[in-house]
C-alpha cells in the first residue's frame, strides 16, 4: 500500500469514527428564541421505544415524558422567570432514558424597551435608546418609534436600527432627543414596535410591543 493510499485510509477511519451514530437520539425545540414564561415545545426522537424520558434543564430534571412506540415524544412547558437585572438567558436542555441521552440549547429574554437619561425635561431630554427581545418572531427585525399623543393620534415615527442576535436587542442606540420635534403638553404614549406603519398594540398582536407613557407638564 503507498503513502496515499495509507492517508486516504487514515482520513476515512477519521471521518467513521467522528461521524454520529446511527439512530443517535435528538431533541429540539420549537424555536430559538421565547419570552420569559413563553410556553416551550420539545420534540425528541431515537429513545428506547415506550421508556420515561427525564427532561432537565441546566442538569436539574423538572419533567418526564412517555417515549412512544418509535422511541419519540412531545413535551411542553414554560420557560422561567428571569430576575430583574437579567436580559437574556441560554439553557442547556438535556433529556435521557436508561441507555439514550440528548442535549440542545435555547434562549430566554425579557420584551422590553427603555431609554436613558430617565429622567429630565421632555422637551430637551437627549437620549439613548435600549431594546431588548424584538427578534422573537422574525431575524433582523427594525424597531420603530411611534409618538401618539392624548387624543390616539400619531405624531410621528422615526425608526431606531435593527434589533440583532438571536433574540433581537439594540443595546443602545445614538444619542438623539427623546422628543425630536416640538410636543404640545399633556401625555404621550411611546410606542416601540417591529411595523412602520403605526397601529395601536394590543395583546392580540404577535409580534413583539412596548408602550411607554410619557408626560410633558
Amino acid at each position: 500500500m503507498n503513502r496515499r493510499s495509507i492517508l486516504a485510509l487514515v482520513t476515512f477511519l477519521t471521518a467513521v469514527a467522528n461521524a454520529p451514530a446511527a439512530g443517535a437520539a435528538t431533541i429540539q425545540t420549537d424555536t430559538r428564541c421565547y419570552q420569559e414564561q413563553q410556553e416551550v415545545v420539545v420534540r425528541g426522537a431515537g429513545f428506547t421505544p415506550l421508556a420515561t424520558v427525564n427532561v432537565a434543564r441546566d442538569g436539574k430534571v423538572f419533567a418526564s415524558a412517555q417515549a412512544d412506540a418509535n422511541g419519540a415524544f412531545v413535551g411542553k412547558f414554560p420557560t422561567p422567570v428571569m430576575p430583574n437585572e437579567v436580559r437574556e438567558r441560554l439553557y442547556r436542555l438535556s433529556a435521557g432514558d436508561m441507555i439514550t441521552t440528548a442535549a440542545t440549547t435555547y434562549r430566554s429574554t425579557k420584551v422590553f424597551a427603555n431609554f436613558k437619561p430617565s429622567s429630565g425635561n421632555p422637551e430637551t431630554l437627549a437620549v439613548r435608546f435600549t431594546i431588548n427581545g424584538f427578534g422573537l418572531v422574525r431575524r433582523r427585525a427594525p424597531v420603530y418609534l411611534h409618538y401618539v399623543d392624548a387624543r390616539g393620534k400619531e405624531r410621528r415615527t422615526i425608526r431606531l436600527g435593527t434589533a440583532t442576535g438571536v433574540c433581537g436587542r439594540i443595546e443602545r442606540t445614538r444619542k438623539r432627543r427623546l422628543f425630536p420635534f416640538r410636543a404640545q403638553r399633556g401625555r404621550w404614549i411611546l410606542q416601540f414596535d417591529t411595523r412602520r406603519q403605526y397601529e395601536r398594540a394590543t395583546s392580540r398582536r404577535r409580534t413583539p410591543w412596548v408602550r411607554k407613557p410619557v408626560r410633558i407638564s
